[in-house]
This record gives structure tokens, C-alpha cells and sequence, in this order.
């Protein structure tokens, strides 16, 4: 897959620490960023209303089901929506991470999101290292590819964006 030219994410720059990240969740208690130093972290911004989010969460779990026994997590952040409209959502679509609920909008202003959904991918010390606004391919090898090379300090950056789910619709990257 033909991915965009790699760009800065708004307002945030690679290898930048990412911002602090503490809300509640719909099962998991309070989720705090802090709490997985030491582990890379994939941040996901999503809506439940957005359609492009909505398919994009299957392939989110099958990513977490194949990356559950390596260091690394994945936390959703639902902006803007009360916690029953979520809850029922994934009553109905369960997934194997946790779902954050941003309802008053303050992590997606800390984190400069314009669009969703939005991805962003975190080293070990929470530096971010790659970036996507759209939907990600998850299933596409290149982007196990991508969170390897993430998770192995020794690894050269990619120059490489995480693969678009529809080609038809660029998402915008970045990589350092």
C-alpha cells in the first residue's frame, strides 16, 4: 500500500513526550498514561458516531489479540460522548483494550486531535513516533512492521506512515 508523504502531526512533533493522558474508562477503572511506562502505547481517538471509526475497531482488537503477549498497549479515547451512548456501543462491539471516555473534550485539545479517528503511536517513553489522522490498516503487515520497529530501541525510524484502510481516502502520517 502507497502510504502519504510523512508530515507533523498538528501541533505535536516526533519524539516529542506526549501529553498527559488520565481519564476513566468504560471497564478498565482509571486509565492513566503514566501507568505503562516503559511499554509502547498505541492512543486512538474515535467517536462512535463516526462511521470510518466504527470499522476501524475490528481491526483494532485483532491488532491487540496478536500483539497481547508483547509489551505494548492500546488505549481508545471516545471524544465527546456521554458514557451510556459508549457503553452501549460496545456492549454490542466488545474489545480486548480499554475504552476511555473524553467526554468534556480535554484530552483531544491537550493532544491537538483535528480529525477523527486519529492515531498515535508511542515508544517506550512515551515519545510519539508515529502518527495518523483516518483510518490505519491494522491488519496490513506493514503496520505490525512499523509497531515492531517501535518497540525495538536498536531500530532504525521508519519513514514509512501507517497503511491507510481505504486508499481512497490518503490518511496523513508521520514517522521521525
Amino acid at each position: 500500500m502507497a502510504a502519504a508523504a510523512p508530515e507533523a502531526a498538528p501541533g505535536l512533533v516526533p519524539g516529542q513526550a506526549a501529553p498527559a493522558l488520565a481519564l476513566p474508562s468504560l471497564a478498565h477503572g482509571r486509565q492513566d498514561l503514566a501507568a505503562l511506562h516503559g511499554r509502547p502505547v498505541l492512543v486512538h481517538f474515535f467517536a462512535t458516531w463516526c462511521e470510518p471509526c466504527r470499522a476501524e475497531m475490528a481491526g483494532l482488537s485483532r491488532l491487540a489479540a496478536r500483539r497481547k503477549d508483547r509489551p505494548f498497549a492500546l488505549l481508545a479515547v471516545d471524544v465527546g460522548e456521554v458514557e451510556l451512548r459508549v457503553r452501549r456501543f460496545f456492549d454490542a462491539n466488545p474489545v480486548p483494550f480499554p475504552v476511555l471516555l473524553d467526554e468534556d473534550r480535554s484530552a483531544m485539545k491537550a493532544w491537538k486531535v483535528v480529525a477523527l479517528p486519529s492515531s498515535f503511536v508511542l515508544d517506550a517513553s512515551h515519545a510519539l513516533r508515529l502518527y495518523a489522522d483516518g483510518p490505519v490498516d491494522w491488519d496490513d503487515p506493514a503496520a505490525d512492521r512499523l509497531l515492531d520497529n517501535v518497540s525495538d530501541p536498536a531500530a532504525a525510524p521508519e519513514s514509512a506512515g501507517l497503511p491507510p484502510l481505504n486508499e481512497d481516502e490518503p490518511t496523513r502520517e508521520n514517522s521521525p
